[in-house]
């Protein structure tokens, strides 16, 4: 028995020596292996442990570049010369239909494949931007539900980037120019230092680029949250070569087609389920569903879509509970519109509309 034994121990530890050579090989000799390196340090690059992308073994000026291009990826500004609706057209527009729509996207490749949900709104002035109120502790900001359930809204996402001051993911400071119903409520250095945002102005058109936030008031901007990288602007796709530099994870991207439609992609991502998608996936994803203009917000564990009193996808926090955030973006609904909310082909009733609608609605805590 002992002979046995002993010669199953050997039989597997040649065998297991024999897959760790050929996985050596495969990826330090092979230009297949160097891609999937090169993809595990973007992946780490753009998490909150970039240290850890040394452990790919790529050599530092590559890692250089690659971070180079994180931080520093090309921008065009948005067109935003269309005509201002004049107060008789913007409350006929608020007026319209508000309909809600969630579905569940599913993607497999070659090399990856991931699970998200993907938004619609057909009216763009029920869409406005929200910012964290400290209810939840003097160091961190607020769960998607609270901020929410606060302002009464059907749906929610995450928005911008975040300073984490307490290391674990607390979510209070925003990064980036922040503007909150008219008001400047963060900068990237002053009132008109330029960075990369996408924003709302009071017509419901989405604008993105690089600009102040004394431009953006200028542009009648109403909303505005800050994060990176646009993924298309006026119907042109920015990302032409690649994957779009960021690996595969969970991302969060806010879209609008030239009707005025909004769309929010919530990617899962570092999961079983869901392995995550790249950027160019997402730009792919939303350009086939009409997308004029799209813009990644905070992804990774940030990423997280609300609706109906509950968080719909898996965030890939390690309790796969929602993180604490320093804004939302929110659908609310305006006084004697009609609403409708489906998720995955089931409507939401009237009555669950109406408890939301009318402030008594109690967001559910999470599982």
């Amino acid at each position: 028995m002992k002979k046995y034994l002993s010669r199953i121990i050997k039989i597997t530890s040649l065998l297991l020596f024999g897959v760790i050579v050929c996985s050596i090989s495969i990826l330090f000799g092979t230009s297949y292996g160097h891609s999937l390196r090169v993809i595990a340090a973007e992946s780490i690059l753009t998490s909150q442990h970039r240290s850890l992308a040394k452990f790919t073994f790529l050599p530092q000026k590559e890692l250089d570049d690659l971070l180079n291009s994180i931080d520093n990826p090309g921008w065009a500004n948005s067109i935003t010369g269309k005509k201002s609706l004049s107060q008789k057209e913007l409350e006929k527009k608020k007026s319209l239909p508000l309909v809600v729509n969630v579905e569940t996207i599913k993607e497999k490749f070659d090399d990856h494949y991931f699970e998200g949900k993907l938004m619609t709104i057909s009216n763009p002035l029920n869409v406005k931007l929200v910012t964290q109120q400290g209810t939840q502790g003097n160091d961190v900001g607020e769960k998607i539900y609270v901020m929410a359930k606060r302002n009464h809204a059907l749906a929610a996402v995450n928005a911008s980037g975040f300073a984490d001051e307490t290391g674990h993911g607390g979510g209070k400071t925003a990064i980036g120019t922040v503007i909150e119903d008219g008001r400047v409520i963060n900068t990237a250095g002053t009132a008109d230092t330029s960075s990369i945002i996408t924003g709302l102005t009071k017509d419901g058109q989405m604008v993105t680029g690089s600009y102040s936030a004394n431009e953006l008031l200028k542009k009648g901007v109403v909303s505005a949250a800050g994060f990176m990288p646009q993924l298309i602007v006026d119907g042109e796709k920015m990302i032409t070569h690649g994957n779009g530099g960021w690996g595969y994870g969970p991302r969060s991207i806010m879209a609008q087609k030239q009707d005025g439609t909004i769309m929010f992609l919530i990617v899962d991502g570092r999961q079983t389920h869901s392995i995550g998608a790249s950027l160019k996936d997402c730009q792919d994803l939303l350009y086939e569903r009409g997308a004029y203009n799209a813009m990644a917000m905070d992804g990774g564990s940030s990423a997280t879509m609300y609706a109906m009193g509950d968080v719909l996808n898996i965030p890939s926090t390690l309790s796969h509970n929602s993180r604490y955030l320093p804004n939302a973006w929110i659908v609310t609904a305006n006084p004697n519109q009609k609403v409708e909310v489906s998720i995955d082909g089931t409507p939401a009733s009237q009555s669950q509309i109406a408890d939301i609608i009318n402030s008594s609605a109690v967001a559910l805590e999470e599982k």
